[in-house]
């Protein structure tokens, strides 16, 4: 099983904007809401912003990558692409 890197509040925004995710207008906390819908599915991720430079905890981070729809192979891939 591959070992993957811990990732930042950055590195998540940009992986669900190239997957096509779009954020949706917030009310100031410290949450914002991602929003894609493909095959007639929407997934929404939330997103907890504590500082752009903190990295996420596994269990946050894994939650975030499943509640995207995508494997985590290829979350990841399009930070490699980017």
């Amino acid at each position: 099983m591959p070992k993957y890197k811990p990732l930042k509040y950055r590195d998540v925004t940009t992986i669900l904007k190239n997957l096509g995710f779009q954020q949706e207008s917030g009310t100031g906390s410290f949450h914002q809401t991602w929003v894609l819908t493909r095959d007639h599915i929407s997934y929404a991720v939330t997103v907890a912003f504590h500082g752009a430079n903190k990295e996420f905890k596994r269990g946050i981070l894994d939650s975030m990558i499943r509640q995207s729809g995508f494997p985590k192979k290829e979350f990841y891939e399009v930070l490699k692409r980017k």
